[in-house]
């Protein structure tokens, strides 16, 4: 036996997608060796549950995601898992601007890690909490969580999935409109220059437009945090939206909440309201392909692209370094916003569905050594063992 894993969770993240998320890592942890327990920190008290279950004694690391559990401190404002020496890794799947205080703790016992290796590095670059911060892929989960998959061409729907949650940028502008005149200036014009742009440009762009109207920013800052808060659902959305228009000729299934804002009228695509996230697990094997789009990220791609691979149907999402690097047969079927690549991906993939799902599964054989969920949490109990180094030098 490996040793005991603690996986800390909560029930409040859309459509229970983080949840669904530790689960499958505990079970990949539990086929490693590990004794798995999970425990959900949503009410009163968890310090305390917390520190019952750890003092049994016994555990490798916990892990955690998104930062839920990171900074609960036990008695005298220690911090938990300093007190109770066992290792968190908190798996982060957002930009370090969402809950910055939980990015910036130094302590041996707490590491940050990210699905996006581009977080990890603005870490770094800007927090460098603790001398180091780990890049940790998804990647694709077992195929046994799809039933049956890949399934034969002639039994699927043909229809492509898109599984996201949209908004209507107007009134995020309105709220701009209203800022103070410096902020609102500052906002609109790296919207419009970071739309084409990934994360690793937030900074730079903010600093030389922040430098022409008198503010030399950092991205240490509590200012550069507010202002990427507000750029990058903005600019997430608005690129959700032309996709959203884009495909409403096709023949799509759209599952999530805020599209209200859509001109649905003569539509082929279906706009078919929210799912929970296992729900959408066990229908999308029945689809030809999954549509989905980066968080502005070049260094690796959305884990709806590694769970479309897994279950073979082909993933058609916005190219990245990551996706031209690691997935080139796939390209054909992914895109840039600007005029018709949308559509120049989409008519790919229905015009030669044969050859899209060949790619696909040769795709996903060539990944299957490296990127995959196993190798996820086999690099996480590595990095657990870390803790002792796992400090600055020089504070």
């Amino acid at each position: 036996m490996a040793g005991k894993v603690l996986i800390v969770r909560w029930t409040g993240s859309a459509y229970d997608s983080l949840g669904g998320l530790l689960q499958l890592a505990g079970q990949e942890l539990a086929a490693e060796g590990f004794q798995v327990n999970v425990v959900t920190v949503d009410e009163p008290g968890r310090a305390d549950r917390l520190s019952a279950l750890l003092s049994a004694g016994g555990y490798a690391f916990a892990l955690t995601m998104s930062g839920v559990g990171a900074d609960i401190t036990g008695e005298g404002g220690r911090l938990l898992w300093e007190a109770l020496q066992v290792p968190l890794f908190n798996w982060c799947c957002d930009h370090p601007c969402y809950f910055p205080s939980r990015h910036v703790i130094r302590s041996r016992f707490l590491l940050h890690g990210y699905v996006f290796p581009d977080h990890a590095r603005y870490n770094m670059r800007h927090f460098n909490s603790n001398g180091a911060a780990f890049g940790v892929h998804i990647g694709m989960p077992p195929r046994s969580v799809f039933a049956g998959a890949p399934l034969p061409a002639a039994i699927r729907n043909g229809r492509i999935v898109l599984s996201k949650s949209g908004q209507d940028t107007d009134p995020i502008e309105a709220c701009w409109n209203n800022s103070l005149p410096l902020v609102r200036d500052i906002l609109f014009e790296a919207a419009e220059a970071l739309f084409h742009r990934s994360t690793a440009d937030f900074v730079p762009t903010l600093q030389q437009i922040g430098e022409r109207h008198g503010v030399l920013l950092d991205g240490n800052s509590d200012l550069a945090m507010a202002l990427i808060r507000e750029l990058d659902p903005y600019i997430r959305f608005k690129r959700g939206n032309l996709l959203a228009r884009t495909l409403l000729r096709y023949p799509v299934d759209v599952y999530g909440t805020g599209w209200e804002h859509i001109n649905r009228h003569g539509a082929a695509a279906r706009f078919l309201g929210a799912v929970k996230w296992g729900d959408m697990l066990r229908q999308l094997p029945n689809y030809l392909g999954c549509l989905s789009i980066n968080p502005l990220v070049e260094e690796s791609v959305h884990d709806r692209v590694f769970f479309a691979l897994a279950a073979g149907v082909v993933p058609s999402s916005d190219s990245n370094a990551f996706s031209r690097g690691q997935m080139p047969a796939m390209e054909a079927y992914n895109f840039d916003f600007t005029d018709g690549r949308i559509e120049q991906a989409i008519d790919a993939l229905l015009s030669a569905p044969r050859e899209a799902l060949d790619r696909t599964e040769a795709t996903y054989q060539a990944m299957s050594a490296t990127f995959t969920m196993r190798r996820a949490v086999q690099q996480i109990a590595q990095f657990a063992t870390l803790r002792r180094v796992n400090a600055r030098t020089a504070s």
